[in-house]
């Protein structure tokens, strides 16, 4: 069975990193220099920790599964995927199993938070070091030293998990981390969803349940100089595309409808008598959600 662990051991064991360059407060884009051919197929995990990934809404089986998966990815660094499933794995303690322990209480959710904003850091950097995977972003970002928002345009639909969840995880960390933080990234924010519409365009498809739709409804929601009434409308149509997708629904409730109590209670109540398995590839993801929605209206 696999011991909890600190995440940053990634850091010790990994193949060489380089620096290339700081981004908002205290933490650096670090990108693999090894030229590692991407696997053509995903990766084949072992039963047990297929089984711990599978039950991620526990926060302990997601703790062990993250080194278990860690373990694998260094040992198999050729699974991007691999590496996206711990971007995505790293977002879920901080964004799902941490953000329940926090209790309002500034002190009292300090040390939370600080523990937040490393995992949102390894996720980000999972995800980084599964785009460079792609030789033309990896010799962009390396041998030509460009920022990452530099160097999108050569990414594919094979990059756009590593995209996504790499945007999902820096503007959590960013807002987690102060408002300046988080305005200094905003045009990497935009670069980065900007892109993964035109891999969606490419692709013909939209990605992740309506991701993008979803992000253009956030930043409006959540943007003091946002347009509040069409992050509204955005919102109700991302909820049409996907009625049973529960995470547009919580961040809709927390970041629009707080003032609306019918409106609050009705789409987390939603979420509360909702079936998570009506989506079984998130389904651990969805109870998350369930049990975010009902800290929210314990707290209303």
């Amino acid at each position: 069975m696999y011991q909890t662990k600190h995440w940053s051991k990634f850091a010790v064991a990994a193949l060489v990193f380089v620096s290339v360059v700081a981004c908002g407060k205290s933490r650096q884009v670090k990108i693999s220099d090894s030229n590692v051919e991407r696997a053509t197929s995903p990766a084949k995990l072992p039963a047990d920790l297929e089984k711990l990934w599978k039950n991620r809404q526990n926060e302990q089986d997601l703790r062990q599964a993250l080194v278990g998966l860690e373990k694998f990815a260094l040992e198999n660094p050729q699974y991007s995927d691999v590496k996206v499933l711990l971007c995505r794995g790293n977002y879920l303690l901080s964004d799902g199993h941490l953000w329940l322990k926090l209790t309002g209480d500034a002190d009292a959710d300090e040390k939370v938070k600080e523990e937040s904003i490393q995992y949102y850091d390894a996720a980000v950097t999972w995800c980084e070091a599964a785009l460079a995977a792609n030789p033309k972003f990896r010799d962009k970002v390396v041998k030509e030293k460009l920022e990452i928002e530099k160097a999108l345009d050569v990414l594919g639909p094979q990059d756009i998990d590593a995209l996504y969840w790499r945007y999902a995880s820096l503007a959590k960390w960013s807002r987690m981390v102060g408002f300046t933080t988080l305005l200094s990234n905003r045009s990497k924010f935009s670069a980065m969803i900007n892109r993964a519409k035109e891999i969606e365009k490419a692709m013909g498809k939209e990605y992740f349940y309506s991701a993008t739709l979803r992000y253009d409804a956030a930043s409006n929601a959540l943007s003091p100089t946002g347009d509040k009434k069409l992050a509204d409308k955005l919102f109700e149509e991302a909820i049409a595309k996907h009625p049973n997708y529960f995470a547009v629904r919580v961040l809709y409730a927390e970041s629009r409808l707080k003032g609306n109590e019918d409106k609050f209670k009705k789409q987390l109540e939603f979420v509360l008598k909702g079936k998570a398995a009506s989506l079984p590839e998130i389904e651990a993801d969805q109870i998350v959600e369930q049990r975010k929605a009902k800290k929210l209206l314990d707290e209303l």
